[in-house]
């Protein structure tokens, strides 16, 4: 019995995959760079032996370009990255801002719901029948908030 490693292996090494091989590279590229670097690629590609990054913002584009080297050493020095990324020869690498970033999310006003802490028994001691149906109605209301 094969081990899903090895299909997938053999899967990647035919030509029809290389798509496969291609995005194993990228991840690999991915994974070795910072956290924050990481946070700022919306997709990478291989064009002319040139590896590009896509970034979300102008900001991560002047952190890649001052990094640059990092990302240049990592790929002649960690040796997963030099097998899987061997057949692209990739010697330059550059960054641009996509107009592909997706847009920042309105913030939506939602009304906070808590969970009800009371329980509703508690005893009325009062002459006064309009504080007791108060009190009554407050019960009834601890009680119907409890159920949900």
């Amino acid at each position: 019995m094969k081990k899903i490693d090895t299909v997938l292996t053999h899967l990647v090494a035919h030509p029809i995959y290389a798509k496969l091989h291609q995005q194993e590279c990228f991840r690999l590229i991915k994974e070795a760079l910072p956290a924050p670097l990481q946070r700022g690629i919306l997709f990478i590609y291989v064009k002319n032996r040139t590896l590009f990054f896509a970034v979300k913002h102008p900001a991560f584009k002047m952190e890649f370009d001052y990094k640059l080297s990092l990302i240049k050493n990592l790929l002649t020095t960690l040796p997963p990255l030099k097998e899987a990324c061997a057949e692209h020869n990739i010697e330059h690498v550059k960054t641009f801002v996509s107009k592909f970033a997706p847009k920042p999310k309105p913030a939506s006003e939602t009304v906070p719901h808590y969970r009800e802490r009371a329980e509703g028994t508690f005893a009325v001691k009062t002459d006064d029948d309009a504080l007791k149906a108060a009190f009554e109605a407050l019960k009834e209301t601890i009680g119907d908030n409890l159920d949900r």
